[in-house]
Parts: structure tokens; sequence; C-alpha cells
């Protein structure tokens, strides 16, 4: 923890200078985020585990290297223990109350059936959800017990990219979006989560960190063209 509030420290001392016209490189990078994912929910019967992911990103959605103007989402994502042959699986979802329903399409890439109901929700949200008339599961928010949020770890990002942030940003000018996600292995198997905050200009240079939710200690970083 002791090591934790030293990098939010460092953080606070590398972007609050002013760059370019006035705007300091933090600023620049928030107003450049095209996805950041606030908040984790699971749950799971004995037919199926789910999870909910909600945030902010943009609309269009395009990995391009400029920001767009953020709309509020939230992802239901879902693995079957059993294999389920239809390409469309109905849903009822509430969250808060508030009533979510329809398909959950099949993902071509992998196993899962996902849907965005286009709504975020706040940590304390309660959120049930019944798939294919299978019993309800109710979702818990597994990422209130991280001791690295979604607001810390975005500073985190920025000091550990740091060298290259002031790079693209030596210009004058932010040409690049960003991103900020909690991931974890497919189906949700392990229960471990990191943070990855990447990084993608013009050119479509990719910078990526990844980093522990609670220890906040750099895992991964890496250039990918």
């Amino acid at each position: 923890m002791k090591k934790l509030v030293c990098l939010m420290l460092v953080c606070g001392i590398l972007f609050l200078a002013p760059l370019g016209c006035g705007q300091t490189l933090s600023a620049a990078i928030e107003d450049n985020m095209s996805e950041i994912r606030r908040n984790v929910f699971e749950g799971q019967n004995d037919s199926l585990k789910v999870s909910f992911m909600s945030g902010e990103r943009e609309d269009p959605y395009e990995y391009n290297g400029i920001s767009e103007k953020n709309i509020d989402f939230g992802i239901f994502t879902v693995y079957f223990n059993e294999f389920i042959g239809n390409y469309k699986v109905p849903f009822v979802a509430t969250i808060n109350e508030e009533k979510f329903e329809g398909m959950l399409e099949k993902n071509p890439y992998n196993e899962s059936y996902m849907v965005d109901i286009e709504k975020s929700a706040a940590d304390d949200a309660e959120i049930i959800i019944s798939i294919n008339n299978m019993p309800a599961v109710v979702l818990e928010n597994i990422s209130s017990t991280w001791q690295v949020d979604y607001n810390q770890a975005l500073e985190l990002g920025k000091t550990y990219l740091n060298d290259e942030l002031n790079e693209i940003y030596s210009s004058g000018k932010f040409q690049a979006e960003c991103y900020l996600k909690p991931i974890t292995d497919e189906k949700f198997i392990s229960g471990q989560y990191f943070w990855s905050f990447y990084v993608v200009d013009t050119k479509f240079v990719r910078h990526t960190v990844m980093f522990d939710v609670n220890s906040g200690d750099l895992l991964v970083k890496n250039k990918t063209n």
C-alpha cells in the first residue's frame, strides 16, 4: 500500500505541469479516453457464468487513434457450461429495479454470448439477470474489493507510460486515444483480474501496460505496431 501511495504522488508531479497551449498532459489524456471500464460484477449458477462491466466508450467505436464523444455502456458476457446451439439467447435483467430485456448474441471470436444494454451501473447497483428461462443470477461487484479503483488505475497507467505519453504530446497536440480496462482469462476461470491501460496513436502504434488490481505493481509493458 505504501508503494501505491508513493506512485500516486508521483502521478501528480508528472502530469500537472501545463503543456502546449496550457492544457496539462493529464487533461489531454482524459479528454481522449475512448473507453474506460469502471467496475466489474460477476455471478453464476449451475448452468452458466456471467459478468457485467460498465463505463463509457466512444461512439462510433473505432480503433484509429482518434477519440470520439463518449456514451455509457454496460456489457453482459455469458459463458454457458454446456453447448448452446442458438446464435441468440433471450435475457431479462434488472439494475436497481430498472428492467432490460432482449437477446444475447454469440461472440464470433470465442464461446461467449454478449449484449450491450447501453447503461452504466453504480458500484452499489443491485444487478439480477435471467437467461433463457434458467434460474436468475444475482451479480456482485467484485471490483469493489480491489485496492486500486479505476481512478487510481488511470493515474498509474499515465505514470507507467509517462515517457511514451510525453512523446506523443511533444507536437503540442495529443494525437492518440486511450483505453482503461480490467481484464481476466477467458471464461473467468481464475477469478484473477488485472488493469490494462493502453494508448493507440494515429499511426496505430500501441503502448500497453498491465498492472495488479491490488498492489498496483507493473506486470507487463510493451509496444506493438
